[in-house]
């Protein structure tokens, strides 16, 4: 148990100094597609390399395979946001990682277009706002919670408010400037050919 728990905060940690970096990635929507774009393309020099990609990839596979046997032990009243965020942030993982994997291996750019193509199109919306909407907090929730754990009880739920309430403008604002973009017609085909109807 000790193990599998350093594993899942080593592995965790990794994560979330790339996961900050994406967050970052994708406020830059907020300025336009291209605007996005230009940001993504400098960063994925970074991200893409294939020994870091494959840390990431390694990352991510600890945390799915660590994650639901701690959330399942920990039983804590004190814990129980840091656990729902927790599962809600396994299984956006899961979903995320292997669409992206799928994306690349069919040949699609998996750029903001890809991410928010569900978007703008309905009845998938209905999935993919709440999805990422969900992700952002719970990642600000689940990083709150794990810094809360190092301080003194008394300000423990303060710090987990205050991540919450970033995490929810930051979700906002994310969100908000993807489903204000312009799709191009190839990322929204795989909604509309499915019977959906595009925003």
């Amino acid at each position: 148990m000790i193990a599998r728990r350093i594993l899942h905060r080593l592995s965790g940690s990794i994560l979330a100094l790339f996961v900050l970096v994406h967050l970052f990635q994708h406020l830059a929507v907020l300025a336009g597609a291209p605007a996005h774009l230009a940001v993504m393309e400098a960063l994925r020099v970074v991200y893409r390399w294939p020994p870091v990609e494959a840390l990431l990839l390694g990352c991510v596979a600890v945390q799915l395979v660590t994650g639901v046997p701690l959330a399942w032990s920990s039983r804590a009243p004190g814990q129980r946001l840091a656990r729902l965020s927790g599962l809600y942030l396994l299984f956006f993982l899961a979903v995320h990682t292997t669409a992206v994997l799928a994306g690349r291996y069919a040949g699609t750019d998996t750029n903001i277009y890809f991410a928010a193509a569900g978007m703008h199109a309905w009845p998938a919306a209905a999935f993919f706002v709440p999805y990422y909407f969900l992700a952002v907090v719970a990642i600000a929730v689940h990083l709150g919670s794990a810094v809360a754990r190092r301080l003194p009880a008394a300000h423990r739920g303060r710090i987990v408010r205050r991540c919450a309430a970033v995490g929810t403008v930051s979700s906002l604002l994310i969100v908000g400037g993807m489903a204000r973009i312009d799709i191009p017609a190839a990322y929204l085909q795989p909604f509309t050919q499915s019977g959906g109807k595009s925003g």
